[in-house]
């Protein structure tokens, strides 16, 4: 600090953990914040879960459904409208899974009509 800047000499106000052991471990992560009061105090982050995922295996995220703890999907926790989203599978495979299925189905079909072409050109000659 130079002799011609002011200095103001404020003190940190410090926060202690409210409950289990004093380590920033995943599980114990904590948000500091003011209270009305002016004071400043700690809040308990809970961990964000997974949240649902396609049943296919390729991780896919369903989005527009919130990631929430498993027993917060229950009817008591949460509306069925939350749960889903507006489009065939809603809830259920997430957008690409969805797109996949119905390319795949599409090229099955055109290689029916392919092979049916085939084989009439075939008996044709």
């Amino acid at each position: 600090c130079s002799p011609l800047t002011p200095h103001a000499s404020v003190m940190v106000q410090r926060v202690t953990y409210r409950r289990r052991h004093a380590y920033a471990t995943k599980s114990n992560r904590q948000r500091k914040l003011r209270t009305p009061g002016g004071k400043l105090g700690v809040q308990t982050v809970k961990k964000k879960t997974k949240g649902p995922q396609t049943p296919s295996g390729d991780n896919g995220r369903i989005h527009g459904v919130p990631r929430l703890a498993k027993q917060k999907y229950s009817n008591k926790h949460m509306a069925k409208n939350k749960k889903s989203v507006s489009r065939a599978y809603g809830g259920v495979l997430s957008a690409t899974a969805v797109r996949e299925r119905i390319v795949r189905a599409f090229l099955v079909e055109e290689q029916k009509i392919v092979k049916k072409v085939l084989k009439l050109q075939a008996a044709k000659k």
